[in-house]
């Protein structure tokens, strides 16, 4: 419940701080839901900076983070008194006069969506209730998970690793072996709040708001063209398995999506009312994307590009060549400022702004590792780029796993735009989407890297969907029955991913041991914890660090960073080394056998004459959820310890 009551007041927050910097900007939407959609992103990425402008004094801890909350309630507050006083109307306060963005739709692009008294009849009035419906069920779903203590690995390895260094640390800090230090961590800013007041249960509650965050910028997305309809566009978003799987996990893949969505919002805000103010806003949350993740970096010259050249894809002339450079220019501007401090951070520590990638071009420190040739399962010739959307969709399990996949909705309904004629505006998002796809598959290829593309591609999906709800052909009505089948099949998914921790929900298991049973890292620490002491330091070959309650380091990042291990030296002078690195303990988790999962040995077989002489201080061999049974064992690294004064082993 104390979770909850934290995400209650965070979402409570950031809408009001950013309500009042919407207010500043000038550009508060009138729709509810439209002004949430805006606001709840720009309040969390005012908060993200100001904990990583706290990291940077050395101040990041619950007092200085409280400052920052007291400011931000006096800011909003003191907004929403001067607006209260002005003797504008809410229209003119708002900055909002005669705009193509709140215009009503019109007939011919949203067919039966004016929200007139005949519509949502029949058939379209089931697919509204159905469309709500599946909303409710992935928002309990995603809900539910996101209310499981934390066991997903990359979580654990650095999206909450990292944010729990810079809190012990009271700092933003360089670890040179956990390179995702100098990521841009924007999300894991958030994180580090969530962890200073509550626990990592409230770090999954914030992706579960983020979440939702993108399926409010994608339904006010749609507004304009599907009136009543727009949260079609929504449930489509979040009916993505890749997302509402992305929404109960503590990583910064749905968050991306939500910030980048955001920034599109105002993109288009910006388009359908063009002044400084509106740019600068589109830049600013296009820069909070920037700093959540690299791929952002590919949506922000997407957007900039499309700014660029609004004359062209929007086939009007409400601003001459001139004023589109000077405001694409002060776009660019703000998001240098509000997303350029991560890669300040990581060219001042590593030489190179987006390490570890792209070293041989920009120079500094990287790792090749990152770019290989398996990274891009896809050859990026032009037909497969073309026709990507297919194995994306049919062959998840070739770009990321089968929990991070897009879902049949876009494979199958997509290619109907073609023929259907959709307004400009709706095509030129669709098109943004897939440029984006398509310029991140050349790179490198995650469906987790693209789920930017999900908002425009939801739009494209529900504009066809509410076109075929008014026309009483049996054709049309057995496309809408297929897109209400798709997201009624997800919706039961989210639902079904809930099951494995539905007992600590409803009280029926403790979190202690849910962890002990689904979390192998977690056993390991809790004896850790009990067994060494304090000033020790671990290396080990298991990724995952979070719930290891002293320092510890990956030895694989150890390695490639050393290059230890790859100059033929013998076990006792890798030994050496770890200790010269004051490393005082090793920790090794071979899987059995060792083909099970992708496994690194190298450092194990190094040292294999070293290990046959000594005696592990624990030793227990855990199974993974997912059945993979891995043998964890702890060494001391002093040069002697006499057996007789080792305690704690467990076989």
């Amino acid at each position: 419940m104390l979770d909850l009551l934290f995400l209650l007041l965070l979402s409570a927050w950031s809408a009001a701080v950013g309500r009042a910097t919407l207010r500043w900007f000038r550009q508060a939407p009138d729709h509810p839901v439209d002004a949430l959609a805006l606001s709840l992103p720009l309040g969390l990425g005012i908060l993200s900076l100001a904990a990583l402008g706290l990291a940077e004094i050395g101040s990041l801890n619950r007092a200085g983070l409280g400052v920052v909350l007291a400011i931000g309630c006096g800011w909003a507050t003191l907004s929403g008194w001067r607006a209260a006083s002005s003797s504008l109307s809410p229209r003119e306060r708002a900055g909002v006069r005669v705009s193509l963005w709140n215009r009503r739709p019109s007939p011919r692009p949203s067919p039966g969506g004016r929200g007139g008294k005949n519509a949502d009849i029949g058939a379209p009035r089931l697919a509204s209730a159905a469309f709500d419906l599946a909303l409710a069920l992935i928002a309990l779903g995603t809900l539910l998970t996101a209310l499981v203590p934390v066991t997903d690995g990359d979580a654990l390895c650095y999206h909450l690793q990292v944010p729990k260094l810079y809190l012990e640390k009271g700092a933003a800090v360089y670890e040179p072996d956990l390179h995702e230090t100098v990521y841009p961590l924007g999300v894991e800013m958030l994180f580090a709040v969530a962890l200073a007041f509550r626990g990592p249960v409230a770090c999954r509650l914030v992706s579960w708001l983020l979440g939702v965050v993108l399926a409010l910028s994608v339904t006010a997305l749609a507004r304009p063209w599907l009136g009543r309809r727009a949260r079609w566009a929504g449930a489509i978003a979040l009916g993505v398995p890749a997302v509402s799987n992305g929404m109960g996990a503590p990583l910064n893949d749905v968050a991306l999506a939500a910030f980048g969505n955001a920034a599109l919002l105002a993109w288009c805000r910006w388009r359908d009312r063009p002044s400084a103010r509106a740019a600068a806003l589109a830049g600013a949350l296009a820069g909070l994307a920037v700093g959540v993740k690299y791929p952002a970096l590919v949506w922000a010259g997407v957007l900039g590009l499309a700014a660029a050249g609004s004359r062209v894809l929007e086939g009007r002339r409400a601003e001459d060549r001139g004023q589109i450079i000077i405001k694409t220019f002060l776009f660019a501007i703000v998001l240098v400022l509000v997303g350029g401090p991560w890669y300040a951070r990581a060219y001042h520590f590593t030489g190179n702004p987006v390490h570890p990638f792209f070293r041989g071009t920009f120079g500094g420190a990287g790792l090749d590792e990152v770019l290989d040739p398996i990274k891009r399962p896809l050859e990026p010739s032009p037909w497969n780029l073309a026709t990507a959307l297919g194995p994306l969709t049919l062959e998840p399990d070739r770009f990321d796993s089968l929990a991070h996949q897009l879902g049949p909705a876009f494979l199958l309904l997509l290619p109907g735009l073609l023929l259907a004629r959709p307004p400009r505006r709706v095509a030129a998002i669709v098109g943004m989407g897939l440029a984006f796809v398509t310029i991140c598959l050349c790179v490198r290829q995650s469906t987790r890297f693209l789920l930017i593309a999900v908002g425009p591609l939801s739009l494209g999906v529900a504009w066809l969907t509410a076109r075929w709800a008014d026309r009483p052909t049996l054709p049309a009505r057995a496309l809408l029955a297929l897109v209400v089948g798709v997201v009624g099949l997800e919706s039961a998914l989210a639902l079904a991913r809930a099951r494995h921790g539905i007992g600590v929900v409803l009280g029926r298991e403790s979190p202690d041991s849910y962890l002990a049973r689904r979390e192998p890292t977690y056993r390991v620490g809790r004896w850790i914890d009990a067994h060494l002491p304090g000033t020790a330091r671990l290396v080990g070959q298991d990724h995952r660090g979070y719930y290891i309650p002293r320092p510890y380091a990956m030895e694989l990042a150890h390695r490639r960073r050393t290059g230890l291990a790859s100059r033929g030296e013998s076990a006792e002078e890798i030994v050496d080394h770890l200790r010269r690195q004051h490393f005082t303990h090793l920790l090794l988790c071979p899987p059995e056998p060792i083909d099970a999962v992708e496994f690194d040995p190298t450092l194990s077989d190094r040292l294999a004459p070293w290990l046959a002489r000594r005696r592990p201080l624990y030793r227990e061999a855990i199974r993974d959820p997912d059945g993979v049974v891995r043998r964890f064992a702890i060494y001391d690294l002093a040069p002697e310890v006499a057996d007789s004064d080792r305690k704690g082993d467990r076989r």
